[in-house]
């Protein structure tokens, strides 16, 4: 091999292998800012939401949650972010496995559980938050937005709601608080939210509809169903209205007790040892069919021929002896096996059998 050809083959395999150079840190794999950061008073927590990412910095993404750290200061009105720096101070961590306790997909809500006697303190004043993801070192990459609320004191949960099932409505009453949680006299009502769960008294729970006073008809339900009720108050602060906490669950069993209308225009025609009886159909949409009642005294005494429910609007009334007096009446009768009141009265005196002629 010649010497000049050996030398290249060093050199080649010099490069090849590289030169080793000082040792490059690894990247800090610091979670993304949360965002979407919201706060709301409804009774006597606050009420935060915000969105948290399972990224990190660089992009690439990690395999649990972040660490999160709620921040929070009581200030006079909301600052900017470097006034809020100086005031704030962390009032809950929450470590990955209590992330997913409140958490729904990628949003967290978190109740930060003030109380009476801190809403009494802070009345009228600011309360900010902002949320930090941290991982294991403690680093973050800072703040998420700001979110400030004014805090008011609250009106105190309702009592007591009446209930009552009609045949168009779900009756709900209750009366009004007339204090703040805090003992102090509430000075304005805005209007009352009505929340209602199909599940249980525990929920879950929707917003039904609102009530500017202390009665609400809900007309959107089902006989055979039970439905629960809890009602908050909106306690007015000029432009402003927060919500008490809630009521205790009010359950509605939604029977069907009602019966249908009863059939009208019920007429009689007498015949040979006969009586046929007609009517209008009953309005009623659950109808099933009708009873018939005969007596032989006028508005008593009545019964019933017929042992099953007649789908068809007719009666024929046979075999009857001639030249006595029949006074009938008809029900209707609905899918709960709910009974109308009686008809119109009406009777027949059946006639004898047709001569033949001579």
């Amino acid at each position: 091999m010649l010497p000049g050809f050996t030398l290249l083959l060093f050199l080649a395999a010099l490069v090849a292998c590289g030169v080793a150079g000082p040792p490059v840190p690894p990247t800090a794999k610091i979670p993304v800012v949360p965002t979407g950061l919201a706060a709301n008073q409804v009774g006597e927590r606050v009420v935060l939401r915000w969105t948290v990412g399972r990224l990190y910095t660089d992009g690439t993404r990690m395999e649990g949650w972040p660490r999160l750290e709620i921040y929070r200061a009581f200030l006079a009105e909301a600052p900017d972010e470097e006034k809020f720096a100086a005031a704030a101070k962390v009032v809950y961590v929450l470590p990955e496995r209590v992330v997913e306790s409140f958490r729904r997909n990628d949003i967290v809500i978190f109740p930060d559980p003030l109380g009476a006697a801190a809403l009494g303190q802070q009345a009228g004043r600011t309360a900010v938050y902002a949320v930090k993801a941290v991982n294991a070192k403690r680093q973050d990459a800072g703040f998420s937005n700001l979110a400030a609320v004014r805090l008011y004191p609250v009106a105190a949960p309702i009592g007591r709601i009446e209930t009552r099932v009609t045949e168009r409505a779900l009756e709900l009453r209750w009366a009004a608080p007339q204090r703040t949680t805090s003992s102090t006299p509430l000075e304005a009502i805005a209007g009352y939210q009505i929340y209602r769960s199909e599940a249980s008294a525990e929920g879950p729970f929707a917003l039904r509809g609102t009530a500017p006073t202390t009665v609400y008809e809900d007309t959107d339900f089902q006989f055979g169903r039970k439905y629960w009720y809890r009602i908050r108050t909106l306690a007015q602060f000029g432009a402003d209205t927060v919500e008490s906490d809630n009521s205790a669950a009010a359950e509605v069993d939604a029977r069907d007790v009602f019966p249908p209308p009863a059939p009208a225009h019920v007429i009689i025609i007498a015949g040979a040892g006969r009586a046929d009886l007609t009517w209008d159909a009953s309005p009623a949409a659950d109808l099933v069919g009708y009873h018939i009642y005969r007596s032989r005294e006028p508005g008593r005494g009545y019964e019933r021929l017929t042992k099953e429910l007649l789908r068809a609007q007719s009666f024929a009334d046979t075999g009857l002896p001639v030249g006595v007096t029949f006074y009938y009446v008809v029900t209707a009768v609905d899918a709960e096996g709910n009974e109308s009141p009686h008809s119109e009265e009406v009777s027949a005196t059946p006639l004898p059998p047709e001569q033949p002629q001579p």
